[in-house]
């Protein structure tokens, strides 16, 4: 196993170890000795989450050569184990914020021209043939000056859903938000926080009047919204289950992915430590008081089961149903042996499949369709605004790397030059250098 110095951040020969219920890498370095690292505050989920792991599936083609090895050829190279199920571009370096933690240290350039966005689209359609998602960037992408245009360009090439990843304070501009609405792009929302110090500490402004309000602009223009609270521990952790209460009660947020702070780009805040995904299903479960449990997720193996846990619902007024209280998922899908274990005909292996994966994206058609397929369901029309996700993705910094996840990751950055990058190996090593 190879897992990185969080001195010197090179590659270095390292294992898993259990200490009372906990898992821990221990890392090995020539120059700078042992350093451990706490990966999940519960070892039974660290194993039972592995047994969702699968084999990738491959590229429609590579863009790089294998020469110093991982992770130094990313573009992405025949080492990689997974195609891109999310590409991401970034439009823009400029942003209207400075936060005191961000993954990218934003403000860091000016914008990428019109023209060379949509090489880097045209890239990523040539890399996949029919990709599922694209993901606009920052930055705070909707600074961007055709902003407009880049969305009905990638949408112009037949890709199912235009993510835009915004923090919100541009869409309270009347005059921008109609046009950007008409683009109908699915709205990735930063949503932190409900308390105006906490938003201080984390964004360096009180935003929680302009993020409510941001949620309210898109209710008004019909655009499919997921709120996306990075979670700090000792910050914002403590309101996990009100963010769920808000979010599941609007009637446009399909979807609440919480991300832990990682430690990469610009981190001002002392002592800060990644939450688990473990940890942050157990606050799920006990500030809901059990109304979504953290037995009602389940680990996507697309990326790497390490990465990312999601919980499927209908919502239907005040009644929430589990997806996993209508389908006995696990006795459908082996994802360990990767093979239907038993009949087709309540659950789908392609239906468990696509729902459980990076490419889904909450209140799309597509997805509620998939949800049904999965359930045994018609789709009514109350479905079409009831299917909702909770899911939370852990990036990895220079504590909590590890190779083998990098290798299977399906969320890739496409650079200026053509190359795609594993988003985590892109912030860790190459963000910094490279073309841009």
């Amino acid at each position: 196993m190879k897992a990185l110095c969080p001195i010197c951040t090179e590659l270095v020969e390292a294992r898993e170890e259990r200490e009372s219920g906990q898992v821990y890498l221990i890392k090995n370095c020539p120059a700078h000795g042992q350093s451990k690292s706490l990966i999940s505050k519960d070892a039974e989920y660290w194993d039972w989450s592995r047994s969702y792991d699968r084999p990738g599936t491959k590229p429609f083609r590579w863009s790089s050569e294998i020469t110093n090895g991982c992770p130094d050829d990313c573009g992405i190279c025949s080492a990689h184990k997974q195609h891109s199920c999310i590409g991401i571009v970034e439009v823009t370096g400029e942003c209207n914020l400075s936060c005191p933690i961000c993954f990218a240290a934003a403000p860091f350039g000016n914008h990428v021209s019109f023209e060379k966005v949509t090489e880097m689209i045209d890239c990523f359609v040539s890399y996949e043939t029919n990709p599922e998602i694209l993901q606009i960037s920052g930055g705070e992408p909707t600074l961007h000056p055709e902003i407009v245009d880049i969305v009905k360009y990638a949408k112009g090439l037949g890709i199912e859903d235009v993510v835009v990843s915004t923090n919100g304070l541009r869409l309270l501009d009347d005059g921008f938000m109609e046009s950007f609405a008409r683009a109908d792009p699915v709205v990735y929302l930063q949503f932190d926080t409900l308390k105006p110090e906490v938003s201080k500490a984390i964004r360096g402004r009180d935003l929680v009047s302009a993020k409510l309000e941001a949620v309210e602009r898109c209710k008004e223009q019909g655009l499919t919204t997921v709120l996306v609270p990075t979670i700090v521990r000792g910050l914002n952790d403590d309101e996990i289950g009100d963010i769920i209460d808000f979010g599941i009660s609007q009637e446009k947020v399909f979807g609440i992915n919480y991300q832990p702070a990682a430690l990469t780009g610009r981190s001002t805040l002392p002592d800060a430590q990644t939450l688990t995904i473990d940890e942050v299903l157990k606050k799920i479960e006990s500030q809901t008081n059990g109304t979504h449990q953290a037995s009602h997720f389940r680990p996507i193996p697309c990326p790497h089961p390490h990465c990312t846990a999601i919980s499927y619902m209908i919502v239907n007024g005040d009644e929430i149903i589990p997806l996993t209280t209508l389908v006995d998922v696990d006795d459908y899908v082996d994802y360990a042996k990767d093979r239907t274990l038993v009949s087709k005909s309540t659950l789908v292996d392609a239906a468990f499949e696509s729902l459980f994966s990076t490419s889904a994206v909450p209140g799309t058609d597509k997805n509620v369709a998939t949800f049904c397929e999965a359930c045994g369901l018609e789709v009514p029309e109350f479905l079409k605004k009831s299917v909702k996700t909770i899911s939370v993705h852990a990036f990895m910094d220079r504590n909590n790397y590890q190779l083998e996840r990098a290798q299977k990751c399906c969320i890739h950055l496409i650079r200026p030059d053509g190359k795609m990058i594993p988003f985590c190996n892109y912030n860790m090593f190459h963000r910094n250098r490279g073309a841009k």
